[in-house]
């Protein structure tokens, strides 16, 4: 793999031999989040997974803060069924 063409998905920094990158996986209808070492990630990648590099724990939290935000805003919105 060349590492000269994977970005991050968050700050877009190159990737590099020395870096230690993260991959985040998610699976569109299902909650959850999982992160894992960019070298511990299957190659070809599962198409039924959602995979966003990132390289490394600063993304990894920016990214956790994200989806968190998400959820919240799915299970905190108003309820539209209740009329006042």
């Amino acid at each position: 793999m060349d590492v000269n063409t994977i970005a991050c998905d968050l700050c877009l920094r190159q990737k590099q031999e020395t870096n230690h990158w993260l991959v985040e996986v998610t699976r569109p209808g299902f909650e959850g989040i999982i992160f894992q070492p960019a070298e511990a990630t299957e190659h070809p990648r599962n198409p039924d997974f959602i995979y966003k590099d990132l390289c490394g724990q600063e993304c990894a939290h920016k990214r956790l803060g994200q989806w968190l935000d998400e959820l919240n805003s799915v299970f905190n919105a108003p309820d539209e069924s209740v009329t006042a």
